[in-house]
């Protein structure tokens, strides 16, 4: 019995002493922090001027610093509406009165509706917001994240990017490449999003959200970020309207928007992209400039 206690606690020390450099390395990869700034406002909140929703075409699309305006980033990779709509309700009381609410509209606005970065919420929203929430999943994913394989899949392939096939990177073919992997997984995910009833729950929640936010005083605004030529070859007006345009006009909203898809300060530029579809710190300081600009027009920033 001595023997194989003995031989037990060996092999768990042995694979314990393997799995801490795998944690560590996912706890501190880009991909597993990647909400550190909304957690770094909920320890020290102030006012704030404005604040955007959306995925990750908002999270890479706004900075709004140099405009002087104070400023409070919501959007996370893939989010959805739901979740849009919770963090709105959870950060939305440190808004300035008349303060302005971006709500990004992205291809995948109304298809969206598997939270596949559940761990992202996990620190920002109060557990009774997180669906669906297992005690097990939730601690492991704080302490032990390299048990969770999606985490590790992403760091791994964070610090692999550069060794993609020529084929793979993002730009490769002018960026045509890549902007057709993502025009059919969009059209993937549209298809079973039809089947599952999936848009008409989405068109819901945003018009329960532009509602509460009209209820609260917010000045609410849509936005569609700007994104390069290789990607509106696919992404065109015909598929654009069958994605997102019918049913926001089904939705009769009310609120203003804002499109810059198709912006020609942006769409033949592409030192103001990361990909295709994604701003860089350049592209998202000119793009800010540019949407503060025309929120001004619009009189939103008046009393800021």
């Amino acid at each position: 019995m001595g023997r194989l206690f003995m031989k037990l606690a060996i092999i768990i020390t042995v694979v314990l002493l393997l799995f801490m450099p795998v944690n560590h390395f996912v706890k501190y990869s880009h991909d597993y922090n990647i909400n550190h700034a909304i957690l770094d406002f909920k320890k020290h909140p102030y006012p704030v001027d404005i604040m955007n929703l959306g995925a990750s075409h908002s999270m890479y699309g706004y900075h709004f610093k140099p405009t002087g305006l104070s400023h409070l980033d919501l959007a996370l990779p893939a989010q959805t509406i739901e979740y849009d709509f919770k963090l709105l309700r959870e950060f939305g009381k440190h808004l300035k009165p008349d303060g302005v609410v971006i709500v990004s509209i992205s291809q995948i606005t109304f298809a969206n509706s598997d939270v596949n970065y559940i761990g992202n919420y996990y620190n920002i929203l109060d557990r009774n917001e997180i669906e669906p929430f297992h005690f097990i999943d939730y601690y492991s994913y704080l302490f032990l994240p390299g048990t969770n394989s999606g985490r590790f899949h992403s760091a791994l392939a964070g610090k692999l990017k550069s060794f993609r096939w020529d084929s793979h990177q993002p730009w490769a073919n002018n960026g045509k490449n890549y902007s057709e992997r993502k025009y059919k997984k969009v059209e993937s995910q549209y298809s079973e999003a039809v089947k599952n009833n999936d848009i008409e729950r989405n068109m819901e929640q945003l018009r329960e959200m532009i509602d509460y936010c009209k209820e609260k005083g917010y000045q609410v605004v849509l936005t569609i970020e700007p994104v390069h030529q290789s990607y509106q070859e696919f992404f065109y007006e015909e598929v654009m309207n069958k994605l997102v345009f019918q049913y926001l006009e089904a939705l009769e909203l009310d609120v203003p928007l804002l499109n810059y898809m198709g912006d020609q300060r942006f769409v033949d530029n592409k030192s103001y992209f990361i990909d295709p579809d994604h701003l860089n710190k350049e592209g998202r300081k000119v793009f800010s400039w540019i949407v503060y600009k025309d929120l001004k027009k619009l009189g939103y920033l008046r009393e800021l």
